[in-house]
């Protein structure tokens, strides 16, 4: 941004031969300003910002015991075989529940995604596991590779990072949302919302759709 107001200033101060050259960087400088713009306070799209904000910042104090309790994929001894634990995702949707920013049709979601790759991992042949066994069996679920609250590669996040978030849509029907929420780093995550009394709750978000 402190580029294209130094090519303004540059063109105001070169004269009339230079309006040609400043038309595209106004309108570039413009359409940059509408595309990711701040949510307006008060507004319905600044609650759904203050909710991912306040979930991230639960996350921040309580991911590292919810991940915990993540369904895993766990080895069968003494055979090439795997299976994913679901044992764990009740408690593991609770933790969520607990933060007070999810839609109680939340844990559907995280349970619809889990049991995906449930259903997908059981319909595996014999002969599918041994070639996994003997090539090297990579991430076999996007969650394995990822920051399952941020969507995206481990990183340090921190409060300030969290500030830093923005949308970059919204759209509203009745009693739900959708937003697109952009990070600092200018990563995207869509997050889905139900208006619960006068709150609006995450109802889905990233994988957990």
């Amino acid at each position: 941004m402190a580029r294209a107001a130094t090519n303004l200033s540059t063109s105001r101060s070169a004269g009339f031969g230079m309006t040609a050259k400043r038309i595209p960087v106004l309108y570039f400088v413009a359409a940059l300003m509408f595309a990711i713009r701040p949510a307006a306070a008060g507004t319905q799209e600044q609650q759904l910002l203050e909710t991912v904000r306040g979930f991230y910042g639960w996350a921040l104090q309580n991911g590292d015991q919810t991940v915990k309790l993540e369904p895993r994929i766990k080895d069968i001894a003494g055979s090439t075989r795997f299976y994913l634990d679901m044992t764990t995702l009740t408690p593991f949707t609770a933790r969520f529940m607990q933060s007070g920013y999810f839609a109680a049709d939340f844990p559907d979601a995280v349970a619809r995604y889990y049991r995906r790759y449930d259903a997908q991992f059981k319909t595996l042949k014999q002969a599918e596991f041994d070639e996994m066994a003997r090539d090297g069996r990579g991430p076999q679920m996007d969650v394995e590779d990822m920051d399952i609250f941020f969507c995206a590669q481990e990183y340090e996040y921190k409060r300030k990072f969290i500030q830093g978030m923005k949308i970059k849509s919204a759209s509203f029907a009745a009693s739900t949302a959708q937003a697109v929420i952009v990070s600092p780093y200018k990563w995207e995550t869509t997050f889905h919302f139900r208006k619960v009394g006068s709150r609006w709750l995450i109802a889905g978000y990233c994988v957990f759709e």
